[in-house]
């Protein structure tokens, strides 16, 4: 059974901000990371979709997907904005009998790309970057550049936890990979089908828009709350198999605008394509692969010294975890200034006033920092701030305070 995975904890930024364990078979025999052998097919019953009323077939599809045994899948989203398209593209197999996958993810970020937004969406403008994932069971590994895998584990210390939840939401609930449209077809209510050339059929369904925040990506998702029910169109095969689903959330955008929320961001499209349902794959990972705990070696941001050098080559989506690494060529990012924020007003809201002090005291620390600190920023002369403002108020009185933990650093690359 999957472990219900914990909210995460979001970290904004400002001023250029930027051997798994086994799980159960259906026979109840235990699946490790070393199996080597090829998953049995399956074929699902036609009946037990096709049958259905029209409203509940994509869901049904949805659900009967562990019948199909094994699939290979190509996740994409797109992101659009006045600079350009961004397009994540995640390819990869799935397994739902040792629930396993393996997915190669390409993100191409035109240079235009705004470049506090691609911060925020975890994107490089005017980068290709390439990552390489597997998941089993309630684990998610990583690949970094030249290391062995970070392995991300659901069981991990709930303080750590915490702080890299979004990358334990690729290991699915409906697929073992996780974060796509298939996690919401579950919850989808088809409102009208058409046949397709080739005996499949094409339906339009509708979800709940909170009920969509699972198919979306972290930076997005977080913002995302009840609203109007959102549409999916989905394409089942001439068997009742899930092949295709596409949706377009930029009317979600809109709403998010009028919150003053990535108003960057002026499309968002997802999709969902499956295919090879049934075809025999071998293990997704060899077992003579290096594995360790990413707990044991990740370090906070907010806890690296000023002065060294760090590496965001984590697979996660942001840096408010990172890897401490003698700078040079594998360092991504170094540190100079932690700042605490402790403001309180009177008779006014201080929402904000965390992240303009941090940037500001970031800014005469970027100035007084030893030249080698700072002379390798990208771009140059920049620099960057992470952390979390809290705003409290009293009930009682007029004050309210703004306060958190801030990282001042810049980007080598």
């Amino acid at each position: 059974m999957r472990i219900r995975k914990r909210p995460g904890v979001a970290v904004t930024a400002v001023a250029l901000l930027t051997a798994l364990v086994g799980c159960e078979d259906p026979a109840g025999g235990a699946k490790g990371a070393g199996e080597s052998g090829a998953s049995p097919a399956a074929t699902p019953t036609r009946a037990a979709v096709l049958d259905l009323p029209v409203r509940r077939q994509p869901s049904a599809a949805a659900s009967a997907l562990p019948e199909s045994g094994t699939a290979r899948f190509t996740a994409t989203v797109t992101y659009a904005s006045a600079g350009g398209s961004a397009v994540e593209r995640t390819d990869g197999v799935l397994d739902w009998g040792k629930d396993a996958a393996r997915a190669e993810r390409v993100r191409r970020t035109p240079a235009g790309f705004p470049g506090s937004l691609a911060d925020e969406l975890g994107l490089a403008p005017g980068a290709t970057v390439r990552q390489s994932f597997a998941v089993e069971g309630n684990e998610v590994a990583y690949r970094p550049r030249g290391e062995a895998w970070l392995k991300y584990a659901a069981s991990d210390p709930k303080e750590f936890a915490d702080r890299v939840d979004g990358v334990l939401d690729l290991a699915g609930d409906a697929a073992p990979w996780g974060r796509t449209l298939a996690e919401v077809l579950k919850t989808s209510s088809a409102e009208e089908r058409e046949a397709l050339p080739g005996g499949g059929f094409r339906y339009r369904t509708s979800v709940d828009a909170y009920g969509a925040h699972v198919a979306l990506p972290p930076a997005v998702a977080r913002h995302v709350g009840h609203g109007p029910a959102r549409r999916v169109v989905v394409d089942l095969d001439r068997e009742g198999r899930l092949v295709r689903a596409e949706a377009d959330f930029g009317p979600l955008l809109k709403e998010l605008h009028r919150d003053g929320e990535l108003r960057g961001l002026t499309g968002l499209r997802v999709e969902l394509a499956l295919t090879g349902h049934g075809t025999p794959v071998t293990a997704l990972v060899p077992a003579t692969e290096r594995f360790e705990a990413a707990r044991t070696v990740l370090t906070p941001l907010a806890e690296v010294e000023p002065g060294a050098c760090a590496s965001g080559d984590t697979g996660l989506d942001h840096t408010g975890v990172v890897r401490v690494v003698r700078c040079g060529a594998g360092a991504d990012l170094r540190v100079f200034g932690q700042r605490r924020i402790d403001e309180t007003v009177r008779n006014a809201n201080p929402e904000g006033l965390g992240d303009r002090l941090a940037a500001e005291r970031c800014g005469r620390d970027f100035r007084a920092a030893p030249a080698a600190w700072t002379s390798g920023a990208r771009p140059a002369g920049t620099y960057r701030v992470s952390g979390t403002e809290r705003i409290s108020f009293v009930y009682t009185g007029p004050d309210a305070s703004a306060r958190g933990d801030f990282t001042c650093y810049v980007r080598l690359r």
